[in-house]
């Protein structure tokens, strides 16, 4: 069975799949399958680890850098890793009333610290990054290497990670006033700042009060639009364009990381497309074991236990494709070009 069918028509592909699965290889495998098939792709990795780019053998940073190809192949492709900050301040720009404020948002030490050491934004960002991507006409598929199962599902059920900023009470509390000091002047609500924060800033301090209610007045509309950006993310997640493979091993242990990835997958209101199952057995080799070979029995059988329970998991709308371990390098192009084939 082959993958080239299930990326007809759609724009966005991407691979979930727990740590160690071989999912930033598959990742780039689906890549240069694509490409190979006539497609302008880009690929995007959003793995702290940064295994992308020592799968391609190149350095990457927060712009797409191209790929060299064969001369064989036919399309093209375009790679980077995840730079939050980059991404971030790009939203910035974009929202910002005008490029002064933008400025002094930009050089505000809360955002400082809020776009290079929150946990938070980083899958907002790299949400932003792919639509970013995938408004790109130079390119007609962007692919996605996520990072391991648990915080790529955070990923995907946080489209809009800043939505409801305003609506929740405690920071409504602290944030109306502020906006109230957008129209009258923060001078006048300091003033009388102890009625209207209820000692706030007695417990805070009125510089540090002043510079955070500074920095909510000037975010204000920056934060509207990356609500605004977040309802077109969803739209793409949600989109027949959109599409997810999983991508495991033949373990138990991933077997039950599949499980997991699957059940919350549909239930965040997502379908899987495809399986790929790395580090199968060679056909040659699973029809040559017998039973002077215990080890390698015992494998075959384990594989073909976990591998029935995968597809039974899946059903028979997710198409599973059996992929055979190979001896080439997969930390090098050329490898992952072999399993590419596979695809």
């Amino acid at each position: 069975m082959s993958l080239i069918p299930l990326l007809e028509g759609k724009r966005v592909v991407i691979l979930l799949g727990a740590g160690g699965v071989g999912k930033t290889t598959s990742s780039v495998a689906v890549a240069v399958r694509a490409a190979s098939e006539g497609r302008r792709v880009a690929l995007l990795s959003i793995d702290p680890a940064q295994r992308l780019a020592a799968a391609l053998g190149i350095p990457l940073g927060g712009e797409m850098r191209q790929v060299v190809l064969g001369p064989e192949v036919k399309g093209t492709l375009d790679a980077a890793m995840l730079d939050q900050k980059e991404v971030f301040d790009a939203m910035v720009r974009r929202h910002a009333p005008n490029p002064s404020v933008a400025f002094r948002i930009l050089s505000h030490p809360i955002y400082q610290a809020a776009s290079t050491k929150l946990i938070g934004p980083l899958e907002y960002m790299a949400l932003a990054k792919l639509q970013d991507l995938a408004d790109d006409k130079r390119y007609d598929l962007v692919v996605l290497d996520t990072p391991p199962d648990t915080h790529a599902l955070d990923f995907l059920a946080r489209p809009n990670v800043l939505s409801g900023f305003f609506e929740n009470k405690v920071m409504s509390w602290l944030v109306k006033p502020f906006l109230v000091a957008g129209r009258f002047g923060l001078g006048r609500l300091l003033s009388a700042g102890e009625k209207l924060m209820g000692g706030v800033a007695k417990v805070m301090g009125v510089t540090a009060l002043t510079s955070f209610a500074d920095f909510l007045v000037l975010v204000q509309e920056v934060i509207e639009g990356f609500n605004a950006s977040g309802e077109k993310i969803l739209k793409l997640l949600k989109s027949p364009s959109t599409c997810f493979f999983l991508v495991t091993v033949p373990t138990r242990a991933a077997e039950r990381s599949a499980r997991f990835v699957t059940r919350e997958l549909a239930g965040l209101g997502y379908q899987l497309d495809a399986a790929i199952v790395n580090r199968c057995l060679p056909a040659a080799v699973a029809a040559a074991v017998d039973a002077s070979q215990p080890t390698l029995a015992r494998r075959l059988a384990s594989e073909r236990v976990v591998a029935a329970a995968i597809e039974a998991m899946l059903g028979k709308s997710v198409r599973v494709i059996r992929v055979e371990e190979i001896e080439d390098d997969l930390a090098a192009l050329a490898g992952i070009s072999k399993l590419a084939v596979q695809l």
